[in-house]
């Protein structure tokens, strides 16, 4: 199985995840790239069997370099006819959604457009979405934002207790999966 980890990190809480992800499939034995998108990045999707993809959250969606590459990716699809109408589930084609999010207003609620952005996505792909993970991280450069929001002190976040649930998960969808050895 082939798996493929793209990320978007403003201020590296949603590299973390990735390379915890990244960590968790290496052990595991799976042939893993972990690819940092940007403005650039062009890859084949359906040469992985299993992708990740991850932003921080801004204003209820994943940053502009995720957003620019999922829109360049689906342009190029439609051109190459990759796209087929009513969205055909792709037998063996999986992903995970993730964001890392500080939420200083509203909490998760500012979490869940950006995940459901990206999930459907993949769903115009074909894949099967089998996760959607929400990992809180600090608000760098705002003491406020970070230490008074909805959510307390997110000061430090995501620690090894946030990266510890993110390789449970990761183990769990290999073992779903089969995978985890």
């Amino acid at each position: 199985m082939r798996c493929l980890i793209l990320y978007a990190s403003v201020s590296e809480n949603t590299e973390k995840v990735a390379l915890r992800i990244q960590d968790v499939l290496r052990t595991a034995g799976l042939d893993v790239e972990c690819i940092k998108v940007d403005h650039e990045t062009e890859i084949n999707l359906y040469q992985y069997d299993l992708v990740f993809l991850g932003s921080p959250v801004q204003v209820w969606l994943p940053v502009k370099t995720v957003m620019d590459f999922v829109c360049r990716t689906i342009a190029h699809y439609q051109k190459t006819g990759d796209l087929m109408p009513c969205s055909p589930v792709r037998p063996g084609k999986y992903a995970i959604c993730f964001c890392t999010y500080a939420g200083p207003h509203t909490g998760i609620s500012e979490a869940v457009p950006a995940i459901k952005w990206m999930r459907t996505f993949f769903e115009h792909l074909g894949f099967v979405v089998l996760d959607e993970w929400y990992t809180v991280g600090e608000f760098t450069g705002s003491e406020q934002n970070s230490t008074t929001g909805r959510l307390g002190d997110i000061k430090g976040r995501p620690n090894e207790g946030d990266l510890l649930e993110i390789e449970s998960r990761t183990r769990g969808i290999l073992e779903a999966l089969r995978l985890f050895r």
